[in-house]
């Protein structure tokens, strides 16, 4: 008896779909895209953890490009609706679908739609969502409460929530970063601050599920460890500047830097040619059920 062949990765289906359309990004949100690639080894095994069953309805917050929708939608048969309040990313979002369903990058019976909204007011029926996936969302939000809240109030009972999250407290490298990184970096975390963003959200997220109605039952810790030979136009390196860039008027308006201060220490960080630097850093995964 010859053994069937196991399934194919729909991995380089989604992965070829997100390289072509890195030409059609809106220029200011590029390197989330970029940052949306390099990150698919850390949080795909994650997705294929979590006991979600097929035909199950489920919810992308904070979907951004909606490469985690697409993954989720994957895996196995469901309806996944990724959400994000920026409508221009999630034109490109729903392009990927398009892309990836053509080419049968998802799993036969499953669908992905994509509806502009944020996380305080989801556009969803109580008790209607069989999971919620969120990732990097709450640190940028003023009232990660009233988050938690929301998500509990979609979710059916026995419903599952996955929530992931930075906790700049768990990130090293050896040699640190240069003066001038450092100085952009704490200007960068100042105005997320300023906005009642929180770059340690990661060891608060249990807490806050917990207390609206979601019981934690596992907290992941995800590293990511590198030792990082960098090369002439390191991608890296254009990767950190763009997102810099990006966050220029924010830092600025904020009274962070002078613009004469970022300018200068981004030519900087721009010009460095840094050497090999063995680099540590994890994330938190919390995930919760709501009570049956």
């Amino acid at each position: 008896m010859i053994a069937a062949a196991p399934p194919a990765s729909p991995w380089p289906v989604i992965d070829s779909v997100y390289h072509e359309l890195l030409a059609s990004a809106p220029p200011d949100r590029r390197w989330l895209l970029v940052q949306t690639l390099a990150t698919a080894s850390s949080r795909r095994p994650l997705q294929q953890s979590l006991p979600i069953g097929p035909g199950s309805r489920i919810v992308d917050l904070g979907c951004g490009y909606g490469a985690t929708s697409l993954e989720l939608a994957a895996l196995r048969p469901a309806s996944v609706v990724g959400v994000d309040t920026d409508e221009q990313v999630l034109g490109v979002a729903s392009s990927a679908a398009a892309l990836a369903e053509a080419r049968s990058g998802l799993a036969p019976g499953s669908s992905v739609r994509f509806l502009p909204a944020d996380a305080y007011d989801l556009p969803f029926a109580d008790n209607s969502v069989d999971a919620v996936f969120c990732r990097f969302v709450f640190q940028h939000l003023d009232s990660p409460p009233a988050a938690a809240a929301e998500i509990e109030r979609v979710l059916r009972p026995g419903g599952l929530a996955c929530v992931v999250d930075v906790d700049d407290a768990l990130s090293i490298s050896d040699p640190p970063p240069s003066p001038a990184y450092q100085r952009l970096a704490a200007a960068l975390r100042a105005s997320q601050s300023g906005y009642g963003g929180d770059r340690h959200i990661g060891r608060r997220l249990a807490g806050i599920l917990d207390f609206h109605g979601l019981n934690p039952t596992a907290v992941l810790v995800l590293p990511q460890a590198a030792y990082h030979r960098p090369a002439p136009g390191d991608p890296a390196l254009r990767l950190l500047v763009e997102r810099l860039e990006a966050a220029r008027a924010r830092i600025v308006a904020g009274g962070h830097m002078s613009a004469f201060e970022f300018d200068a220490d981004l030519a900087e960080l721009a010009a460095e040619e840094p050497g090999p630097t063995c680099e540590v850093e994890a994330h938190l995964a919390v995930v919760a059920t709501k009570a049956g």
